[in-house]
Protein backbone atom coordinates (compact mmCIF):
# COMPACT_ATOMS: atom_id res chain seq x y z
CA UNK A 1 0.00 0.00 0.00
CA UNK A 2 2.72 2.32 0.98
CA UNK A 3 4.73 1.98 -1.89
CA UNK A 4 1.91 2.02 -4.34
CA UNK A 5 1.50 5.65 -3.05
CA UNK A 6 4.97 6.50 -3.48
CA UNK A 7 4.58 5.26 -6.62
CA UNK A 8 1.68 7.52 -7.86
CA UNK A 9 3.28 10.37 -6.25
CA UNK A 10 5.70 10.04 -8.00
CA UNK A 11 4.43 9.63 -11.32
CA UNK A 12 2.27 12.86 -10.77
CA UNK A 13 5.23 14.73 -10.20
CA UNK A 14 7.45 13.51 -13.65
CA UNK A 15 7.98 15.19 -16.93
CA UNK A 16 5.08 13.13 -18.73
CA UNK A 17 2.57 12.45 -16.07
CA UNK A 18 -1.34 12.12 -16.16
CA UNK A 19 -4.01 11.27 -13.85
CA UNK A 20 -7.02 9.61 -14.77
CA UNK A 21 -10.33 9.52 -13.00
CA UNK A 22 -12.87 6.79 -12.64
CA UNK A 23 -14.38 6.90 -16.22
CA UNK A 24 -10.81 6.49 -17.73
CA UNK A 25 -10.49 9.95 -18.76
CA UNK A 26 -6.61 11.02 -19.34
CA UNK A 27 -6.01 14.40 -18.08
CA UNK A 28 -2.06 15.25 -18.87
CA UNK A 29 -0.56 17.77 -16.44
CA UNK A 30 2.09 20.10 -17.02
CA UNK A 31 4.72 21.39 -14.74
CA UNK A 32 6.99 24.36 -15.03
CA UNK A 33 10.84 23.68 -14.22
CA UNK A 34 14.16 25.45 -13.54
CA UNK A 35 17.16 23.77 -12.18
CA UNK A 36 18.77 26.47 -9.74
CA UNK A 37 20.51 23.68 -7.11
CA UNK A 38 22.98 25.15 -5.81
CA UNK A 39 22.91 29.02 -7.19
CA UNK A 40 24.05 31.66 -4.61
CA UNK A 41 22.67 35.36 -4.49
CA UNK A 42 22.89 38.02 -2.75
CA UNK A 43 20.25 41.15 -2.09
CA UNK A 44 21.16 44.63 0.33
CA UNK A 45 19.67 46.17 2.95
CA UNK A 46 19.52 49.24 3.77
CA UNK A 47 19.20 51.37 6.69
CA UNK A 48 15.77 51.99 5.47
CA UNK A 49 14.91 48.32 5.82
CA UNK A 50 16.78 47.91 9.11
CA UNK A 51 14.43 50.58 10.69
CA UNK A 52 11.24 48.11 9.27
CA UNK A 53 13.43 45.43 11.31
CA UNK A 54 13.22 45.76 15.14
CA UNK A 55 15.16 43.21 16.71
CA UNK A 56 13.55 41.70 19.53
CA UNK A 57 15.69 40.71 22.50
CA UNK A 58 14.39 38.24 25.66
CA UNK A 59 15.80 38.28 29.41
CA UNK A 60 17.39 35.41 28.83
CA UNK A 61 19.45 37.13 26.02
CA UNK A 62 17.98 35.01 22.85
CA UNK A 63 17.08 37.73 20.12
CA UNK A 64 14.54 37.38 16.87
CA UNK A 65 13.71 39.56 13.83
CA UNK A 66 10.81 40.94 14.14
CA UNK A 67 8.70 43.90 12.05
CA UNK A 68 8.27 43.66 8.42
CA UNK A 69 11.35 41.21 8.03
CA UNK A 70 9.61 38.20 6.25
CA UNK A 71 7.93 41.01 3.40
CA UNK A 72 11.41 42.59 2.93
CA UNK A 73 13.55 39.28 2.05
CA UNK A 74 10.36 38.20 0.01
CA UNK A 75 10.11 41.19 -2.38
CA UNK A 76 14.19 40.70 -2.92
CA UNK A 77 14.41 36.86 -3.10
CA UNK A 78 11.79 37.52 -5.96
CA UNK A 79 14.74 38.91 -7.99
CA UNK A 80 16.76 35.65 -8.09
CA UNK A 81 13.50 33.77 -8.28
CA UNK A 82 10.69 35.06 -9.10
CA UNK A 83 9.07 31.24 -9.22
CA UNK A 84 8.49 29.97 -5.73
CA UNK A 85 6.11 31.43 -3.07
CA UNK A 86 8.24 30.94 0.23
CA UNK A 87 7.47 29.78 3.82
CA UNK A 88 9.80 30.93 6.10
CA UNK A 89 11.44 28.07 8.89
CA UNK A 90 14.06 27.89 11.42
CA UNK A 91 15.77 31.62 12.02
CA UNK A 92 17.95 32.62 14.41
CA UNK A 93 19.84 35.56 15.38
CA UNK A 94 22.81 35.29 17.53
CA UNK A 95 22.51 35.98 21.20
CA UNK A 96 23.57 39.42 22.40
CA UNK A 97 25.84 37.40 25.26
CA UNK A 98 27.22 34.74 22.42
CA UNK A 99 30.93 34.09 23.31
CA UNK A 100 31.01 33.63 19.59
CA UNK A 101 30.97 36.96 18.46
CA UNK A 102 33.56 36.61 15.95
CA UNK A 103 32.96 33.32 14.28
CA UNK A 104 29.28 33.01 14.53
CA UNK A 105 27.06 34.75 12.09
CA UNK A 106 24.41 37.50 13.07
CA UNK A 107 21.58 35.56 11.20
CA UNK A 108 20.90 32.18 9.67
CA UNK A 109 17.51 31.23 8.42
CA UNK A 110 15.91 29.30 5.84
CA UNK A 111 12.62 29.13 3.97
CA UNK A 112 10.68 26.39 1.55
CA UNK A 113 8.59 26.44 -1.28
CA UNK A 114 4.79 26.38 -0.15
CA UNK A 115 3.94 24.16 -3.55
CA UNK A 116 3.96 20.55 -2.43
CA UNK A 117 5.52 19.30 -6.29
CA UNK A 118 8.79 21.87 -5.37
CA UNK A 119 11.44 20.75 -3.32
CA UNK A 120 13.13 24.26 -3.24
CA UNK A 121 15.07 25.23 -0.05
CA UNK A 122 16.61 28.70 0.39
CA UNK A 123 19.57 29.38 2.93
CA UNK A 124 19.61 32.68 4.46
CA UNK A 125 23.19 34.35 6.03
CA UNK A 126 23.56 38.03 7.47
CA UNK A 127 27.46 37.77 8.82
CA UNK A 128 27.62 41.21 10.40
CA UNK A 129 24.98 42.82 13.24
CA UNK A 130 22.48 44.98 11.12
CA UNK A 131 24.86 43.87 7.78
CA UNK A 132 24.36 45.44 4.34
CA UNK A 133 23.57 41.95 2.70
CA UNK A 134 22.39 38.83 2.97
CA UNK A 135 23.67 36.23 1.26
CA UNK A 136 21.47 33.28 -0.42
CA UNK A 137 21.61 29.78 -1.27
CA UNK A 138 19.28 27.47 -3.14
CA UNK A 139 19.01 23.74 -2.73
CA UNK A 140 16.59 22.07 -5.23
CA UNK A 141 14.59 22.73 -8.12
CA UNK A 142 12.01 24.48 -9.18
CA UNK A 143 8.80 22.29 -9.97
CA UNK A 144 5.14 23.37 -10.75
CA UNK A 145 2.48 22.65 -11.73
CA UNK A 146 1.40 25.07 -14.86
CA UNK A 147 -1.87 27.09 -12.76
CA UNK A 148 -1.33 30.55 -13.67
CA UNK A 149 -0.65 32.70 -9.74
CA UNK A 150 -0.81 31.68 -7.00
CA UNK A 151 2.66 33.87 -5.70
CA UNK A 152 3.60 36.02 -3.28
CA UNK A 153 3.91 40.51 -3.66
CA UNK A 154 4.35 40.85 -7.47
CA UNK A 155 2.13 41.30 -10.48
CA UNK A 156 1.96 39.29 -13.52
CA UNK A 157 3.97 42.50 -15.41
CA UNK A 158 6.87 42.39 -13.38
CA UNK A 159 6.93 38.44 -12.87
CA UNK A 160 7.46 38.21 -16.87
CA UNK A 161 9.77 41.19 -16.89
CA UNK A 162 11.42 39.28 -13.99
CA UNK A 163 11.92 36.02 -15.74
CA UNK A 164 12.59 37.50 -19.31
CA UNK A 165 16.18 39.27 -17.57
CA UNK A 166 16.49 35.83 -15.55
CA UNK A 167 16.65 33.72 -18.84
CA UNK A 168 18.60 35.85 -20.69
CA UNK A 169 21.33 36.05 -18.83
Amino acid sequence: MYIRAYLKSFQEYSDDSDSSDDEGNTKQKKYFRKNIDGTTARFKLTKEDWARIPINTFPSGGRLLSGDWTRIFLSKVKESNPWCSLRFKNNHVRSENSRKIHSAVFFRGGAECKRPECNVKVRFVIRKEKGKHVDVTYVGDVCHDSQPGRSDFIDDRKRKKIVRRTCSS
